[in-house]
């Protein structure tokens, strides 16, 4: 059943909701004689013809697998303010609440209003604001959902002026969490008397209402588990002692979240504390690589296709160029190809990868399912992601709802 759609898009119905597809993806999909389906260790794709590589695929139960698993790591979902940067979906942020997440965390303006627009009741932005006009926004959001907390992050006098100045001519109070820095240097502030004294001056604001501590040790990339906790914990130790600072003097700091992929399971575990987990919802080659004790599975893979070879330089062409696939890693951790795991990436342009591999190389038009080296960058390449069945069937497709930076 079709419905009456806009100029390059289709629209299907699906369980439970309509579903935007791009066009010309519904004509395929609903042809037949597409090519046989594509199998790796339980990775299957029923109809690839039926799919424009290169093409983002969510498989449905390793999804649901990763955000089960994440919830029992930590003994419920209630513990855990995920970061949304990762999928950027609005069917997968409510998937995340339907399994008792307490809340999310966001990079941009675009993913807060997706958040709070499927429900959140809390919700922080750890990002923190250098320009009026997103104070505006941001004030524009904290309004029209009222019924949800939103926490905006600091860690400079210049962020608090430009929120102060916001909320006072809108006429209304903004909740604050004083953004900390344990070592990577991108953002926050040192725990230190400068931050004493930061947070002292938040909370004599009569436009703001001190709400808490945000950390991100991003910059801790530890593979041994024992070695991961302990040095996670020091930082812990380091807020504990800070917000025990903060209360001697009347200061209130109810919300502290903390970590990411690596450690949110120390800051989860903590009382009076929220982990944050990301990149773990869909899992990536870095990750499993960097973190095998953890029970993930790659959710998110991409099918891309041969589309030339070089028999005698044992090279292969495939459409996984900068805009298909993750850029960031090193050139040789970029992607692996499931059942050509020995096959090395050479080069990458726009739209072209090619890879060496030595012994017979796969034939021009043959897919492949690849998995990133990091996922989060690969998300924003495509406008959304077809979700898969175990059998391999679309079953409904998921937009990027936050794709765009703002």
């Amino acid at each position: 059943m079709l419905k009456p759609q806009p100029r390059g898009f289709a629209w299907l119905q699906a369980p439970g909701r309509w579903a935007i597809f791009p066009f010309p993806w519904h004509r395929k999909i609903l042809t037949e004689g597409s090519r046989s389906m594509i199998e790796y260790e339980g990775y299957r794709v029923a109809t690839p013809d039926a799919l424009e590589t290169p093409a983002m695929l969510v498989y449905d139960e390793c999804l649901q697998h990763n955000i089960d698993s994440l919830c029992r790591l930590v003994e419920g979902g209630h513990h855990l303010l995920a970061h949304v940067k990762t999928h950027k979906s609005g069917a997968v942020t409510e998937r995340q609440l339907k399994a008792g997440m307490a809340g999310f965390k966001c990079a941009t303006l675009n993913e807060l209003e997706m958040v709070l627009d499927c429900g959140a009741h809390l919700a922080v932005l750890a990002y923190p604001l250098a320009q009026a006009r997103k104070v505006e926004r941001l004030i524009e959001l904290v309004q029209r959902f009222g019924d949800a907390r939103v926490h905006a992050c600091v860690s400079a006098p210049e962020h608090i002026d430009l929120l102060q100045e916001g909320a006072r001519q809108a006429g209304i109070t903004l909740s604050v969490l004083l953004d900390v820095d344990v070592g990577m240097h991108r953002t926050g502030i040192a725990l230190n008397d400068a931050a004493l004294d930061l947070y002292r001056g938040m909370a004599a604001s009569q436009e703001l209402e001190t709400g808490g501590l945000h950390v991100y040790d991003g910059h801790e990339h530890i593979v041994d588990p024992a070695e991961r906790l302990a040095t996670t914990q020091k930082h812990i130790e380091a807020i504990q002692a800070f917000r025990a600072r903060l209360e001697a003097e009347g200061l209130a700091a109810p919300l502290i979240v903390g970590g990411g992929s690596f450690s949110f399971l120390a800051y989860a575990r903590t009382e009076g504390m929220y982990g944050s987990p990301g990149t773990n919802v869909y899992w990536d080659w870095g990750y499993s690589r960097q973190m095998p004790d953890m029970p993930f599975r790659w959710a998110a893979l991409i099918l891309t296709q041969v589309i030339d070879r070089y028999p005698e330089q044992q090279l292969f062409t495939t459409d996984l160029g900068y805009k298909a696939i993750c850029g960031d890693p090193p050139l040789a951790n970029r992607v692996r190809l499931l059942g050509y795991e020995d096959a090395e990436l050479q080069l990458q342009n726009e739209e072209h990868a090619s890879f060496r591999r030595e012994g017979e190389l796969p034939a021009v038009g043959t897919y492949l399912l690849a998995v990133p080296g990091h996922i989060c960058p690969t998300t924003i390449r495509y406008p959304g992601s077809y979700l898969l069945d175990e059998a391999g069937e679309v079953m409904d497709f998921y937009p990027h709802t936050a794709r765009d930076r703002l």
